[in-house]
């Protein structure tokens, strides 16, 4: 309550003040009506966004800013010019959580430019408050004029100087003045001095900020007065003339005279308090009386002096001398805080710095270590000793984390096989210990999501008592203080991929025969059993293992799939087996049903108001598109994938795929951004692989599925591509429409793309298989019959892109020609 009055009487000076100088503020910013001759119709402050809610709020960059804290953090801090000479608004953003920018609202703004939000936060603090702060100003220096001339010899005790102002909260126009009539007596100092430090009436920062403005120079109460000199004679707090500076209270400033929270009722507490500490003085005088010794001849003893006789024998007159009693002071002592640079004797700023030092150095080169024994890492690794193997790890960690002569270099595994050969092997001994590796045993079980995943642990971490149940994988009492097994195989998986940055190991790594089947065989989920939750299939691991694992082998993948060349010629089980998997380990990323959705959407899933922040694409389902259209780009690769990977396992993909693509004006929108467009492209790059190898069973359900609508979501993305594009952005969308189109032609054709046979009969000297437009090249001569999937568009097929030749090439051409065809 004691605030917002405080906060009303502030808003009502502030409206008197910018009514006195014809510049109103709203009613609905400060609590106070137009006058009656004032015409609203010429406010200057109507692009002013103001919080319907709340007075004294205006609304910048989707958050609110109080007036009233603003001016409290700004004088504080100096005021408003002092801020601007530091440089110092960007830190005055912290404490509204205010963004470092803001879209623009110039008229002559670009769509999408930004704008600093520190600047347009001083031009609102410089229209709304500037004028506020320079009378608060000049109020102050009349107000230190006029205590200092009060306090000069030949003034009365208690009378006001007729120059003094009777305003109440003293440097602040338009409060009342004290009860009692009287000016305070303000401290005589410059301007600065009293926009610095801490004064009379003064806006107390911390009952209006629950935050601290630490960033900014705060007074030093000890700087002020009220220390100990270096003589360490004690005195009161004077300031820079020499006068005394009011009592300091807690916290370092002083008391408000003429706040409304103090008021009258803390001058009269203040008097009763000094009233009733002079009659303790004085009763404590009678105390000390000094006891009669030699009658009351003692008193004028010491009061007057008997002078020597004269010549002619009279006696003058004695002379009287009055000893004065020296006056008694209440001397009030205040500590001295003596600056201290350590805490517990540690140097902290030291610390900070050497720990700064540290962050920034930079990585020693391979080079730089000298040598080292890999044979001996080799066989300390085979030993299977705990302590062993933890060094042998160890070791390798710090020698893959190295760069080589060349920034893209490591360290070259290619040189030590037998260590890379040991980790895989110590990877299966402790996941597997033997086990026979039987495979899938359920056809039909559909693809278990990372999110399911994800939700499963966090269900069965929240139920009672799950800390005290122990899970399959977790760490065995009776084990001792080794590491779990799990521990030491996510460690090695760890070292192999960052091997698998350096480009001259992606090559070995993806060519070693047991890498891959081991690693994904890590990655596969135990057989379902019914109402039961999945686990994973090595019975050393944790589900929250499982989860970790996945995404490293993911990555790794995302390193060497550009290598990985697969024989479709009577591919072996174990072969279809590891595609399987890892078709199913990179499909978990992209299928789930609460995750498959349009940019927009995501960017609304996210919950941060695209105003403030443009999110990223997300980023597991990114690398997993990269990762996917990486693995199948080859033709031979496209193929073993075509027979490994069940049917329904291929449908949930291509429909989750084609529920991430733009849609709507605002998925459109977003796709402006170089990493969302770049989403896009990869998004339409996995669709023509998939639609390449699925089967024309397949191709047929994606022509004439309705609900999904493939025909029509391709369709448009073309036409905002290419038609309704800017002229000059259409090159940005050329690698993703001609993908597009390429993805439709594919789908169109419904053939089986590996059947030899088929291809011969349209051309005899066609490839057994084709990348990219090759439709367009080889189909001039081949007659196609039947409807095209883009019949039922002619018109905005042939009119809409067909006639524009600055946007259709001729290869583009013969494709939509295909797609639009007629059946004869």
């Amino acid at each position: 309550m004691v605030h917002q009055q405080r906060k009303r009487n502030w808003l009502n000076g502030l409206a008197t003040l910018m009514i006195q100088r014809q510049m109103a503020l709203p009613p609905q910013l400060t609590g106070v009506p137009f006058p009656p001759t004032y015409d609203p119709v010429n406010m200057p402050w109507k692009s002013l966004e103001v919080s319907p809610t709340d007075l004294g709020v205006v609304r910048l960059a989707g958050k609110d800013v109080d007036l009233y804290k603003l001016w409290g953090l700004i004088v504080q801090a100096g005021g408003g010019q002092k801020v601007s000479q530091k440089g110092a608004w960007p830190l005055v953003l912290q404490q509204f959580d205010l963004p470092p920018m803001m879209p623009s609202n110039s008229p002559d703004a670009a769509p999408g430019e930004m704008q600093s939000t520190a600047m347009i936060l001083e031009r609102y603090y410089t229209a709304l408050l500037g004028p506020f702060e320079e009378a608060y100003r000049k109020n102050m220096m009349e107000s230190q004029r006029a205590a200092l001339a009060g306090r000069m010899p030949g003034a009365q005790q208690g009378q006001m100087n007729p120059q003094a102002r009777p305003g109440g909260m003293v440097g602040i126009p338009g409060h009342n003045s004290l009860p009692n009539g009287n000016a305070p007596m303000l401290p005589q100092a410059n301007v600065a001095q009293s926009m610095d430090g801490a004064l009379p009436g003064q806006f107390h920062p911390v009952q209006a900020a629950p935050m601290p403005f630490q960033q900014l120079q705060f007074p030093n109460p000890l700087a002020s007065g009220g220390g100990m000199p270096a003589n360490g004679t004690p005195h009161p707090a004077m300031n820079g003339n020499g006068i005394p500076m009011p009592k300091m209270h807690p916290g370092g400033f002083p008391a408000m005279p003429g706040g409304a929270q103090n008021g009258s009722v803390d001058l009269d507490h203040d008097l009763e308090s000094r009233k009733r500490k002079m009659q303790e003085a004085v009763e404590s005088d009678a105390k000390r009386v000094r006891q009669k010794t030699g009658g009351s001849d003692v008193s004028e003893s010491r009061s007057s002096v008997a002078p020597p006789p004269s010549v002619d024998g009279s006696v003058p007159p004695p002379v009287t001398r009055t000893i004065r009693q020296p006056s008694r002071r209440k001397i009030e002592y205040i500590p001295y805080a003596r600056e201290v640079d350590t805490a517990g004797g540690r140097d902290l700023q030291f610390i900070q710095n050497e720990l700064h030092h540290t962050a920034t150095r930079a990585v020693r080169r391979l080079e730089e270590w000298g040598h080292v024994d890999i044979d001996a890492l080799t066989l300390s690794l085979r030993s299977r000793v705990s302590t062993e193997v933890s060094y042998a790890l160890t070791t390798f960690t710090l020698l893959t984390l190295m760069r080589g002569p060349n920034q893209s270099g490591g360290f070259p595994i290619m040189h030590a096989p037998d260590f890379l050969d040991e980790m895989v092997d110590l990877i299966e001994d402790l996941a597997f210990d033997e086990e026979e590796d039987i495979g899938y045993q359920d056809d039909t079980s559909p693809i278990v999501t990372h999110k399911e995943l994800v939700n499963t642990l966090v269900e069965d971490g929240s139920k009672p008592f799950a800390g005290l149940e122990r899970e399959p994988g977790s760490k065995d009492p009776n084990h001792g203080p080794r590491h779990r097994p799990a521990e030491v195989i996510i460690y090695t998986l760890n070292v192999i991929r960052n091997l698998s940055v350096a480009g001259e190991n992606q090559d070995h790594l993806a060519k070693h025969e047991k890498l891959l089947p081991v690693l994904l065989r890590l990655c596969s989920l135990a057989p379902s059993e019914k109402n039961a939750s999945p686990r994973p299939l090595s019975k050393v691991l944790t589900l929250a293992d499982l989860i970790t694992i996945r995404k490293d082998v993911v990555n790794l993948l995302f390193n060497i799939s550009v290598y990985i060349h697969l024989s479709p010629a009577s591919p072996s089980k174990q072969l279809l087996l590891t595609v399987r998997r890892a078709y199913e380990v990179i499909a978990s990323f992209l299928v789930d049903s609460s995750e498959a959705v349009s940019p927009f959407q995501w960017i609304l899933q996210t919950g941060i108001p695209p105003t403030v922040h443009q999110p990223k694409p997300p980023a597991a389902a990114d690398m997993a598109l990269e990762t996917f259209s990486r693995f199948t780009l080859p033709d031979d690769n496209r193929q073993v994938v075509s027979i490994a990977v069940p049917r329904p396992w291929q449908w949930a993909l291509f429909e989750a795929l084609v529920h991430r693509l733009p849609v709507a004006d605002n998925d459109f929108q977003v796709i402006m951004r170089d990493v969302w467009l770049t989403y896009v492209e990869r998004l339409l790059m996995a669709l023509y692989s998939l639609a390449f190898l699925a089967p024309p069973a397949l191709k047929e359900r994606a022509k004439t599925d309705r609900p999904l609508g493939f025909a029509k979501v391709m369709l448009r993305l073309v036409k905002k591509f290419t038609v309704l594009a800017p002229p000059e952005l259409r090159h940005h969308f050329a690698i993703s429409v001609r993908r597009a189109v390429e993805a439709m032609k594919v789908v169109d054709d419904a053939e089986d793309a590996f059947d030899q046979g088929a291809q011969s009969r349209g051309s005899a000297n066609a490839p057994a298989l084709a990348f990219g437009m090759g439709y367009g090249e080889q189909g001039d001569g081949r007659v196609e019959r039947g409807m095209g999937m883009l019949s039922g568009y002619h018109e905005d097929i042939t009119l809409g892109l067909m006639m524009h030749q600055d946007v259709v090439d001729p290869f583009l051409f013969s494709e939509l020609e295909s797609l639009v065809r007629v059946g004869r």
